[in-house]
């Protein structure tokens, strides 16, 4: 029986069934689209639980369809560029994808990154230790219960990685964490990929917490990572 429903959206017919293959042998149930205003329209219709989409589709490209996806949740997105382009990457972080593959990609990255978004993912909703808990620090405060962060009493929008990385941070305020340890804490111990993903991260919340005026600032330790004090 399977465990989680993926979409995958990529023009190339030939990658959407080897995708697919791939995911339906570790047991995912999946549903491939050759263009990304198919998925977004199924996505309404009945929301998964991860997406995997190409940046360069017709009809919707890649881009188009995280910014449309970002407006309705914060489900995780995987986006597949081209390797050299890197520019490809960071603007599909800026759009609000949680991570990136890199064409050609290897099948057994593909598993990693899926089961680690999947996991994490399912351990923080059904994770009923702390449903009352929240996390303050100045004029930002987070319920995890609901994963929401709260800015002067308004909610900030922001992705799955966004949440897990704000929380991380705040709860473990005054220290200091290097990226490697932010990528094992937040993407997983296998994760696939460099550590540029946290900076990329970190500059998108940085964006959104100044938006709404917040006290609570992010520091760069240079050389070493992050942190956030009181």
């Amino acid at each position: 029986m399977s465990r989680h429903l993926i979409y995958v959206a990529d023009d190339d017919k030939n990658i959407c069934n080897i995708l697919k293959s791939q995911l339906q042998s570790e047991n995912y149930k999946t549903e491939e689209f050759l263009n990304g205003q198919d998925l977004l329209n199924r996505f309404k219709e009945k929301p998964c639980e991860l997406i995997i989409t190409d940046i360069m589709m017709p009809n919707m490209s890649g881009y188009e369809l995280c910014r449309a996806i970002r407006d309705i949740s914060n489900v995780p997105i995987i986006m597949i560029s081209a390797k050299d382009e890197e520019i490809d990457k960071i603007l599909g972080l800026e759009l609000g994808s949680d991570d990136y593959i890199s064409k050609p990609f290897s099948l057994r990255e593909v598993t990693i990154k899926a089961r680690n978004m999947l996991r994490r993912a399912n351990n923080h909703s059904f994770n009923t230790d702390n449903t009352d808990e929240k996390l303050i620090l100045k004029d930002l405060e987070i319920i995890k219960s609901r994963r929401a962060i709260l800015i002067h009493g308004q909610e900030l929008k922001v992705t799955a990685k966004e949440y897990e990385l704000l929380e991380l941070l705040i709860e473990n305020k005054n220290k200091p964490f290097s990226r490697e340890s932010i990528i094992e804490k937040v993407w997983g111990y296998d994760y696939y990929g460099d550590t540029r993903q946290v900076d990329h991260l970190i500059k998108r919340l940085r964006k959104k917490m100044l938006l709404e005026g917040s006290e609570c600032k992010i520091e760069t330790l240079w050389g070493y990572g992050y942190k956030v004090s009181d």
